[in-house]
């Protein structure tokens, strides 16, 4: 099938209400990099169909304008939308921050995930980059947009679907090691600037937090329906310093929490560890955790117990039943009546063989 018969389809799911089927289409067509301008052009502006807020859909036609820059029917939509959104004006204002930040900081677009186009930033020396699990969805791989020219394939390696992060695997190792803004320093009514690739900007300031979540968590002043994309964007205040990631999750009042840089570094460094002691975990798409499961012959990850994608090669392989046992932590629990195996069940599920934990048992003996 051509790149363009592709697009069609898509664009056909979009108008028949399969939103979802036709945004992950839609993201794989202007991240494979297959369609000519003019075709990227329209992928980005159905997907600008697939969500309401005026913040996401600004995003999807600036990115069309940047591919067909004399389209009059794009520029029309989007000065459109750009008359009719809030103004910044109603955020705090930044005093020294907005000359001090004329400069814009670099900005990684990530292309490719499930939930549209996300922004993103180099966590560690060893070429991770940090973005939000909401933005990933269940994705393997994604489109690293280093500018408007340069761009590599990235791996994910995992998600953290709690705290909204997703780490990103490159080739490519960052030049400056992050400039970042002490904990003790990042007080109420902090203020700073959120920024998304492609220049987008948010003026914001960091609001009362309570003492849960306190060491994770910034509470933000910024509602989602502003957010320039799906989250990601690094919060830098008035000395040019990181404070965190801005994410899909919300505090009380509806307003976007950001997840504190030295958290988000921390699960970094968590990463790297376990990759250290378990070089051969996987990654499951589903939760987003390192699974060994189908290793050993394991059919489902032993956190969530979703079912894994197995090669042929893993298929060919008989069960290592004494190392799946200590694996998925068997037990004197209830054996499944499908496979009898202990291990216990998620969702109603058993964890071994995945079938309803419900629907009978064996024996025991």
């Amino acid at each position: 099938m051509s790149v363009q018969s592709d697009l069609r389809q898509a664009i056909e799911l979009m108008q028949d209400g399969k939103v979802e089927t036709a945004v992950a289409r839609l993201n794989r067509l202007v991240g494979d990099g297959a369609l000519d301008d003019k075709g990227r052009a329209a992928a980005y502006v159905w997907l600008a169909e697939a969500r309401q807020e005026s913040a996401f859909k600004i995003r999807c036609l600036e990115q069309a304008l940047a591919h067909d820059p004399h389209n009059r029917q794009i520029r029309q939509g989007l000065n459109q939308l750009l008359a009719a959104r809030p103004q910044p004006g109603q955020l705090p204002a930044m005093g020294k921050a907005r000359a001090q930040l004329a400069e814009t900081p670099p900005v990684i677009g990530i292309v490719g995930g499930l939930n549209g186009p996300a922004s993103g930033i180099f966590i560690h020396s060893a070429g991770l980059i940090a973005t939000t699990s909401y933005a990933i969805g269940g994705a393997e791989q994604v489109t690293v947009m280093l500018d408007g020219e340069r761009q590599l394939t990235g791996t994910i390696l995992r998600r953290f679907p709690a705290h909204d992060l997703a780490l990103i695997e490159t080739s490519l190792r960052p030049a400056r090691k992050l400039s970042v803004a002490p904990p003790s320093m990042i007080g109420e009514d902090s203020t700073f600037i959120a920024l998304g690739y492609g220049g987008a900007r948010l003026r914001g300031a960091v609001a009362r937090l309570n003492r849960r979540g306190a060491r994770q968590w910034l509470r933000t002043t910024i509602p989602p329906s502003q957010m320039p994309d799906a989250g990601g964007n690094p919060l830098y205040d008035d000395n040019r310093q990181l404070l965190g990631l801005l994410t899909r999750n919300v505090d009380g009042a509806g307003n976007a929490l950001a997840a504190k840089i030295s958290h988000v570094a921390a699960l970094a460094d968590q990463l790297l560890r376990d990759r250290q002691l378990r070089p051969d975990a996987k990654y499951c798409r589903a939760c987003g955790s390192l699974t060994r499961a189908r290793l050993y012959g394991g059919l489902h990850c032993e956190t969530c117990g979703a079912a894994q994608a197995i090669d042929r090669a893993e298929a060919a392989l008989p069960p290592q039943v004494d190392k799946l046992t200590a694996l998925y932590g068997e037990s004197a629990r209830r054996p499944c009546g499908h496979c009898g195996a202990r291990v216990g069940d998620y969702e109603g599920r058993c964890l071994r063989c995945g079938h309803s934990i419900a629907s009978g048992a064996v024996a025991e003996s």
